[in-house]
């Protein structure tokens, strides 16, 4: 009986086995079928990270365009508060004075006079809109009235300053360039009698992207246009609105 199960045994273990696969592969359609599938989860995949890569890219600058806002308004509010009378809506000082090339309204350039010091000397501040499309250059300057003249903020498309009364009116831009003069029509310091109406001032501050491939197509969205291929990666200007009433111009109200 020992001898007789050694020898089924070995007889097992030489005889041949059975191919366990087939070695015929994969047939062209499989591998065609198998590619379609893959490369339409590769899309699918690469469709959701897309926008969120948009979104990522964008913060930072996004960040920026807060800050530039937040300067940009801070510097305009502090000024603006203590100014004292005339608030001219033209630049004027030492240097390129409007007056002196027979300027005397400009939607985007203010300049605030302080209120005189104990030694009887003053001080004035111009803020006005620099922009130059060819050399892409947009910021809201700052001129000391003498010699300094500096950017605040980089960025900023757009400038406006609106004028109001006692009564709350918008003051029409023709009443505040034609006359009569204060002293005289003859002084080289001359400023339109109506500017001491004012009493409120609207400004309007708007900053762009930095980066074009941030910038869609210029219209509403974007003062500017940019490089933008698609609107997932569109970051738009942000503008900012506010009124400040110099308290200097409304002590007696």
């Amino acid at each position: 009986m020992t001898r007789f199960r050694a020898r089924r045994w070995r007889s097992r273990a030489w005889a041949p086995q059975a191919p366990l696969a087939s070695d015929a592969g994969f047939t062209l359609g499989e591998l065609l079928v198998a590619t379609a599938i893959t490369l339409g989860l590769m899309a699918s995949i690469f469709g959701l990270t897309t926008p969120a890569q948009g979104m990522f890219d964008a913060q930072p600058e996004l960040s920026d365009m807060h800050q530039r806002l937040r300067t940009g308004v801070d510097a305009l509010a502090k000024d603006l508060l203590m100014a004292g009378a005339p608030v001219m809506p033209y630049r004027a000082g030492e240097r390129d004075s409007d007056p002196d090339f027979g300027i005397f309204y400009r939607h985007d350039t203010i300049t605030l006079v302080s209120v005189p010091w104990d030694d009887g000397t003053t001080t004035s501040d111009t803020y006005y809109l620099r922009s130059d499309t060819a050399a892409s250059t947009f910021q809201l300057r700052h001129y000391d009235g003498v010699e300094t003249d500096l950017p605040v903020v980089d960025q900023v498309v757009k400038l406006e300053f609106e004028y109001f009364g006692a009564d709350r009116i918008r003051l029409d831009p023709a009443t505040l360039q034609d006359g009569p003069w204060e002293p005289d029509g003859t002084d080289s310091n001359r400023f339109d009698a109506d500017l001491l109406n004012i009493r409120r001032v609207r400004v309007t501050l708007r900053v762009q992207a930095a980066r074009a491939t941030l910038r869609g197509p210029a219209g509403m969205l974007f003062m500017h246009g940019g490089t933008a291929a698609s609107s997932e990666r569109y970051l738009p200007d942000r503008e900012v609105r506010f009124d400040i009433s110099p308290r200097n111009l409304n002590l007696q109200y």
